[in-house]
């Protein structure tokens, strides 16, 4: 906890400074009243705030407890009395001034009629009765999650706030539901697992420490004890004999506790009447008298000490939570203004001209945004935080694949059976050649007949690009109108549709490719280059047969006339005969030759035909796709300028209830979290904010072990943003919901290709980039469209109004 010190506007006591009463107003009620205050604003349903919950079996004094802390009564009886959770703030006021007290419920909804302000301390039970009703009511297991809040101005009340939790549950008794057991253990839990929680243990002093449940299972979530203090109740209820062993249990040597144990006298039944004074007093005395509690110090025993305890505790506790505090207030108010944004931010739905306006900025973001995409300019901040908007990296990934495709085509020149099916060839094709010569007939067959196994891979390409393109431009407009699903339609609509007609049109291009190496032809030097290459390469591998089928040490030349002869006549003998059968006027030496030719110009022609396809691709679809639908899209901003388009500019902007709810919930969490940072910066502007960890780490080091900075970084950078995964979800099936149909087919005659042999192609994941010219020089871009497009739009409306209509008419009515 050291260097997690708060030095707030005003000048807080050191709390090792004050005693009796003093402590409890000046050094306790600025950190407890921060602490109110951000409960106040709402701030407890987004993070958890430092609390003392008050814990422990059904009847084993709780409320007794909080009635001599507060001095007021809390409903009485046996089993489950605490029906939901009891939240008492308690404020000490000046001397003579009256007590006041309010009764409110946590929910957001109407208050109940018993809500409100309380007459007196004797009413203020049957409030808290109504108003368990009220919560319960409608209940299957008469049990409820939320709270009663009471708020308690009083001189004879601590400044302290408590959190009252119903009794531990563990059978189920006549009349009750099978769930409350689960519901009652779930919200111990939940305050338990709260590092920010103080549990307020209360156990009976007869019973037997070993029983205990609530301690097992502080001791789960709290393994030091530092969070733990443990109360003993009904210490007149303690057989003569036994206190020795409550002894050892409040001397925290039984279950030893970091922060220790303590003991209170409640009123029993008899004197439940008496007044809080005269409780005290009965209390002060039972202790001074008893033979063994009165050997005790007075810090261990009594309310008025356990208060103390209580105040200072609280305090520290909130002194080393706020730079946390501070920490994630700051991160959800930032996730909470994300998905306001990302949830649409204001609304235009009721107002015409602004949602002319939004339609226009629509279409001049989507098409300049669809552009970049298209020629891999990633300097936008959407397309550089989402890979399934860039349309360059999925077409470098297609590209990958047909490149890997064509290449797996190539046969084995160098396999024996090879050579044997092109030496029948080569004789099939014999005509009146002269010895020597080679009919050429043999090689341009043998390509225009291989060149058609390139075809299906193309059109596969072909498909999987306009695929890619019809998704990109999907997930672009789904992008930039999240809460408008049915003006993405629209658009969603004209994109599949310019896509399908460029993607038949296109086909016609490829086709020329293929016509074009259909007559094999090169000047490319590096044919040559690589028929050199391959003759080397053979001519290596006869003399690496040469010496391996040499006499050992042969060719060292070490010996004599006569080694050295033999070895110049094995020599020239075995390169004599490898060059006779592949330079000589022979078959062997034609089929190589053929072989390698084959091979020069299948490396050639593979490469162009790769690169011409992708080019053919990226100019002649990609580059009309773009044109024609920047001019559709401007044809539908000007379209819906009209003042006879209200109800379809009405029907764009139809928004889905429950995106509208998410969208008021952001903005309210986005708007009680700023409220809690003013409050937090004015009572205490010297507090840094800090991750969470940074305020654990003493205690990792304490318990001995190391806690990950890396993991805990990461887990409270994500901790606040678990509601991003419902948004992403309602978007996408109100997207799915509103999804135009299926594309026709076009009509092309062309029969689909057989489908390709399965390969396992990574999924091109280009870096963003980001550098700074590449962002302004999206920029300049997208203010340029949009300054332009509305002009542009009004212009070609008039020419080509028949062409929106039937457009308008072959839209997907899915919101109609």
């Amino acid at each position: 906890q050291a260097g997690l010190s708060v030095a707030p506007c005003v000048a807080w006591p050191s709390l090792a400074t004050m005693d009796g009463s003093s402590l409890l107003t000046s050094a306790a009620r600025p950190f407890i009243d921060l602490i109110d205050t951000l409960r106040a604003h709402g701030v407890n349903q987004d993070i958890p705030l430092p609390v003392i919950a008050v814990m422990g079996d059904q009847s084993a004094g709780k409320s007794s407890v909080l009635e001599l802390i507060s001095g007021v009564p809390f409903p009485r009886g046996s089993g489950l009395v605490t029906r939901c959770a009891t939240q008492l703030i308690m404020k000490r006021t000046p001397p003579g001034s009256p007590w006041v007290a309010e009764a409110s419920v946590s929910w957001a909804g109407p208050q109940p009629r018993a809500a409100g302000p309380v007459r007196d301390k004797a009413s203020l039970s049957a409030t808290i009765e109504e108003l368990t009703g009220e919560l319960t009511k409608g209940t299957t297991n008469g049990f409820s999650t939320e709270a009663i809040v009471i708020h308690l101005s009083s001189p004879e009340v601590p400044d302290l706030t408590l959190l009252d939790l119903p009794g531990i549950v563990r059978t189920v008794v006549s009349g009750q539901s099978t769930t409350v057991v689960r519901d009652v253990n779930d919200l111990i839990d939940t305050y338990l697992k709260q590092e920010r929680t103080i549990v307020l243990a209360v156990m009976p002093a007869n019973q037997d420490i070993a029983t205990i449940d609530i301690l097992e299972r502080a001791a789960l979530a709290d393994p030091t004890g530092e969070r733990t203090l443990a109360v003993l109740t009904k210490p007149d209820l303690v057989d003569s004999g036994a206190e020795d062993e409550v002894a050892m249990v409040l001397n925290n040597k039984r279950k030893p506790l970091r922060l220790g144990f303590a003991m209170v006298k409640c009123r029993s039944q008899r004197e439940h009447d008496d007044s809080l004074t005269k409780a005290l007093e009965a209390e002060r005395q039972f202790f001074a008298s008893h033979p063994v509690w009165s050997r005790f110090q007075e810090k261990l025993l009594g309310v008025r000490a356990l208060t103390k305890r209580l105040s200072m505790l609280l305090v520290e506790r909130i002194k080393v939570a706020l730079p946390s505090i501070k920490y994630e207030l700051q991160l959800q108010r930032e996730a909470a203004a994300k998905d306001f944004l990302r949830l649409g931010g204001a609304s235009a739905a009721n107002d015409v001209p602004k949602m002319r306006a939004e339609v226009v900025k629509f279409v001049a973001e989507y098409t300049t945004l669809l552009r970049q995409s298209a020629r891999g300019n990633y300097g936008n901040a959407m397309l550089a935080k989402n890979a399934e908007l860039r349309l360059f990296g999925e077409a470098q990934a297609i590209f990958r694949r047909l490149k890997d495709e064509v290449a797996a085509t190539q046969p084995r020149f160098e396999d024996a059976s090879f050579v044997e099916r092109l030496t029948a060839e080569m004789a099939a094709f014999r005509g009146r050649e002269l010895p020597g010569f080679t009919n050429s007939q043999v090689f341009y067959g043998f390509m225009v007949q291989n060149i058609e196994q390139w075809r299906p891979w193309v059109e596969n390409c072909r498909q999987l690009y306009v695929a890619a393109t019809r998704a990109v431009s999907d997930n672009l407009a789904n992008a930039l109108a999240p809460t408008y699903p049915a003006l993405a339609v629209e658009v969603r609509g004209r994109a599949h549709h310019v896509a399908d007609r460029h993607g038949d049109v296109v086909q016609n291009k490829l086709d020329d490719v293929f016509a074009k190496e259909s007559d094999p032809y090169t000047t490319n030097e590096s044919m040559l280059e690589l028929i050199n290459r391959i003759r080397h390469k053979n001519f290596d591998v006869a003399l690496q047969a040469v010496v391996q089928t040499a006499p050992p040490g042969s060719l060292l030349f070490a010996g004599n006339d006569t080694a050295k002869a033999a070895a110049k006549s094995h020599v020239k003998t075995q390169l004599g005969r490898w060059y006779m059968q592949t330079h000589g006027v022979n078959t062997t030496s034609k089929v190589e030759d053929m072989c390698t030719l084959l091979q020069a110009y299948w490396d050639v022609a593979t490469k162009r035909l790769v690169d011409n396809v992708c080019m053919t691709l990226e100019h002649d679809f990609t580059n009309a796709f773009l044109k024609e639908l920047e001019h559709e899209c401007f044809l539908f901003a000007a379209d819906h300028s009209n003042p006879d388009k209200e109800t379809e500019l009405h029907r764009l902007f139809r928004e889905d209830p429950a995106i509208v709810e998410m969208r008021k919930a952001a903005q309210a969490k986005e708007e009680r979290l700023t409220r809690a940072l003013i409050s937090l910066k004015e009572h205490a502007p010297d507090v840094v904010a800090a991750r969470p960890n940074a305020a654990r780490a003493p205690k990792a080091i304490g318990r001995g072990f190391e806690e990950d900075d890396d993991d805990d970084r990461e887990q409270d950078d994500n901790a606040f943003l678990d509601d991003q995964d419902d948004i992403d979800t309602l978007l996408a099936k109100q997207q799915q919901r509103t999804a135009p149909p299926p594309a026709p087919t076009t009509g092309s005659s062309r029969a689909p290709p057989p489908p390709p042999p399965e390969t396992t192609t990574k999924k091109n994941g280009n870096p963003p980039d980001l550098l700074k010219a590449a962002a302004d020089e999206a920029q300049s871009q997208r203010g340029a469209t949009q300054h332009n497009v509305y002009a542009k739009a009004q212009t070609q409306r008039g020419a080509t109004q028949h062409n929106v209509d039937a457009a308008l008419a072959a839209a997907p009515a899915a919101l109609a």
